[in-house]
């Protein structure tokens, strides 16, 4: 797991992330390393997976459950050959976050589409 901001290729990423606060916890593959599922490429790991890594790493803050905080997913249909950001909406309505996950990603502004999934909805959507 290399950190994103280390990472300095211009080749596009799939992966998943979170929203902790105003810090983005993101674990990437590059599009060219990246598995099939489907019609879509996408990050071999679950968020699961990624966090019990973050957090055996002291990334992830150890108080917050990995299905607590915002979180989403990017893939790449090779159908239609366009990315796709799925977040949960705490995500989706702040430009500023959006804005960074596709730049750390290294995603086309125009061949990127934003989505909601339902099984990306934090705490404080599901009104726990």
């Amino acid at each position: 797991m290399t950190p994103p901001a280390q990472r300095r290729s211009e080749e596009s990423h799939v992966g998943i992330f979170w929203a902790v606060g105003r810090k983005l916890l993101i674990d990437c593959t590059p599009l060219e390393e990246s598995e099939p599922y489907g019609d879509h490429l996408t990050h071999p790991l679950s968020h699961l997976e990624a966090w019990t890594l973050f957090l055996q790493n002291g990334i992830a803050p150890i108080e917050i459950e990995y299905e607590d905080a915002p979180r989403g997913r990017i893939m790449y249909n090779t159908q239609t050959q366009r990315f796709m950001i799925l977040a949960d909406t705490c995500i989706l309505g702040d430009k500023e976050i959006v804005g960074r996950i596709i730049s750390v990603m290294n995603l086309p502004n125009k061949n990127t589409d934003k989505g909601t999934d339902s099984h990306y909805r934090c705490s404080v959507c599901l009104g726990d």
